[in-house]
């Protein structure tokens, strides 16, 4: 019984907060190739910024290839229902929360290449305008990248952010977006408020919450798991396995659910794809 759920809390930490399909290993190398990208093909004046999630990106992925779940879909929608207005780009970076890092080192990194890749085509093209999509950890950086800029300490002023769609949003909830179809607005995500929300870039946003979803939804009964997962690094030897089945054992046949919510996670489908990019179409 005790190994079973030992097993069960490696699971959570491993999964709970990324998707299902795991991107391809890729060399370790800069993937930052904008200044190429632009210096080969011109500026466009709108651009899509995704965010792929954990496990769906890797350092060295060209921008310009399309990957990662539900925003490979939405980049390429967008860019289809556009007539190749808005141009997609997919940012790649060390997305292996859990395993070879933990979440927040995992989160840092994405931001950071987010930023770079967002103040590079800004530079470079000073008349584009940008729109943003993210799911689940990407959700988590877009999500802090808009806030930043509507608050005026990200690489682009307001003015310059046409549209986001989020899919499973970390920080779900009160942040003054816009909520799709399928959204409860009693939804909260596992990371809780989103400090500062996303000012006037509110009405612009789109999230896309399954409200089954353990990581956009979360039950108030599995937040004490978020910490542990938090500072889970199997790489490192970082798991707190006794917490873990502490909490297991304390939730009995509920901890059942934690799987099902982490189904919910992966289970996104063309119908949200298209939302996405519809929202992001409306505002181009």
């Amino acid at each position: 019984m005790r190994r079973s759920r030992l097993v069960a809390a490696v699971a959570a930490a491993l999964f709970a907060f990324t998707s299902a399909p795991a991107a391809t290993a890729a060399p370790i190398q800069p993937s930052e190739n904008t200044d190429q990208l632009v210096e080969q093909q011109g500026c466009t004046k709108k651009y899509l910024i995704a965010v792929p999630g954990g496990a769906n990106t890797a350092p060295g992925i060209p921008n310009a290839m399309p990957h990662g779940g539900n925003v490979f879909l939405t980049g390429i929608l967008t860019q289809l229902g556009t007539g190749g207005k808005v141009q997609p780009l997919w940012v790649s970076y060390q997305a292996t929360p859990f395993a070879a890092n933990n979440y927040y080192a995992s989160s840092a990194d994405g931001y950071n290449e987010t930023v770079r890749t967002v103040r590079r085509l800004s530079n470079a093209c000073p008349g584009a305008t940008f729109s943003f999509t993210g799911y689940s950890l990407g959700a988590d950086i877009a999500a802090r990248l808009l806030r930043d800029i509507a608050h005026g300490n990200g690489p682009i002023d307001p003015d310059r952010v046409d549209s986001a769609a989020l899919f499973a949003n970390p920080y779900q909830g009160d942040n003054g977006a816009a909520l799709s179809r399928i959204t409860s607005p009693a939804s909260r995500g596992a990371l809780g408020e989103l400090k500062g929300g996303y000012g006037e870039l509110g009405p612009r946003v789109l999230e896309i919450c399954n409200s089954a979803d353990i990581v956009c939804s979360t039950q108030e009964s599995y937040r004490p798991l978020v910490a542990p997962a938090m500072k889970t690094n199997l790489r490192g030897g970082q798991l707190p396995a006794q917490q873990f089945n502490e909490l297991f054992r304390s939730l009995g046949l509920a901890s059942l659910g934690v799987f099902h919510g982490m189904g919910a996670h992966g289970g996104y489908t063309l119908w949200d794809q298209r939302e996405a990019s519809d929202w992001i179409i409306s505002h181009a």
